[in-house]
Formats: structure tokens, C-alpha cells, sequence
């Protein structure tokens, strides 16, 4: 599942399936003042994938092929999704690390994620998706990092330092879940 990218998956969550729409998955890497990061399938849902017989072939469908996103949240309470591509500006003319390909940059995730500027965030943990408004909640737990010395420090979205309880973290996407916006809270 390489297209997902390569980090420390704590947990993953699908949007809410719509016959015709991709499917999103949303992700926590889990450590300090990594990222949360959303992959949009390639295929759009079909209904009777839900009952097929063939699983594993379902999950190929949709996780082998897609974009894979990294979340900036904005103080105002909106947030973008950037991909990472290798054909994002900032990606490729990183100077901290050359990304080769494609697969180079899905493996280097949090590389890429630094590439873009995204938001550093308190260890994002488990993560739901809403059944009926489609919200998506996130826990963020225990970044006793934040606000030391040469850290990141307190943020809209990362409002404590030294923040060893953590907090949730909610937000609702831009018009169908392969939006590139969002609204958190």
C-alpha cells in the first residue's frame, strides 16, 4: 500500500462511501510534530463493493491507486490539503532532500510534508469519520515537545505546550471528500 505513504499509520479512517465519488482515507502519523494526511482513491465508489466476494480485490481497487494529501491548517479555522506529488513546486525543488520519483516521495512522506509547510501537529492518533455530516475528528495526544527549545511551538491548531493530555481536533471538508479545502474546529 505504498500509495498511502510510508509513516507511522496509527490509524485510518474512510470517508463515508458515495456511489460515483472516490473514496478518502484519512491518516495520523503517530508521533510528535508529524502530520495528518488524507489519500484520495483513483476508482470511484460502486455500490456493490460493499458485498463482493473478492476483498481483497476491492481493496486493491481503491488503495492501490490515488493522491495522497498532507493537511495545512490555517489559524482563521480553514486548512488546505497539499498534495504531494512529485510535480508539486515545493516538492521538487526541495533542497533538504532530491525526491527521485513518485515512490520516493509516497516513501518520504514526512519529508514531503516538510517540503509543503504542512502543520506539525501533537501526535495524531485514532480518527472517525462522522456516519451522516461527514465531520472527521482526530485525537491528538501527548506532545510534551511543543513549545521546548527548537521545537514547534503553540499554533491555532496545537494550542498548549508541553501538551501531554492532547486534545480533538474536528474539521469538515470543501464539498465532497476529495476536496482541497477545509473548516476545523
Amino acid at each position: 500500500r505504498t500509495a498511502l505513504g510510508r509513516m507511522a499509520h496509527e490509524s485510518a479512517v474512510f470517508s463515508k462511501p458515495v456511489v460515483g465519488q472516490p473514496l478518502a482515507i484519512y491518516m495520523g502519523d503517530d508521533a510528535r510534530n508529524e502530520y495528518i494526511y488524507k489519500f484520495v482513491s483513483t476508482q470511484n465508489w460502486v455500490a456493490a463493493d460493499a458485498t463482493a466476494a473478492n476483498r481483497m480485490a476491492v481493496g486493491d481497487k481503491y488503495l492501490d491507486s490515488g493522491k495522497l494529501y498532507v493537511a495545512k491548517f490555517n489559524a482563521d479555522g480553514t486548512g488546505q490539503w497539499v498534495e504531494l506529488s512529485i510535480t508539486t513546486p515545493a516538492i521538487a525543488g526541495y533542497a533538504t532532500y532530491a525526491f527521485a520519483d513518485a515512490g520516493d516521495v509516497a516513501m518520504h512522506a514526512r519529508i514531503a510534508g516538510d517540503a509543503v509547510g504542512a502543520t506539525k501537529m501533537d501526535r495524531p492518533e485514532w480518527c472517525g469519520v462522522h456516519p451522516t455530516t461527514g465531520e472527521i475528528y482526530f485525537t491528538l495526544t501527548n506532545n510534551s515537545n511543543r513549545g521546548q527549545p527548537n521545537q514547534p511551538g503553540v499554533d491555532a491548531p496545537n494550542p498548549r505546550a508541553n501538551n501531554t493530555m492532547g486534545q480533538i481536533i474536528r474539521w469538515k471538508d470543501d464539498g465532497d471528500f476529495d476536496g482541497a479545502g477545509f473548516a476545523w474546529n
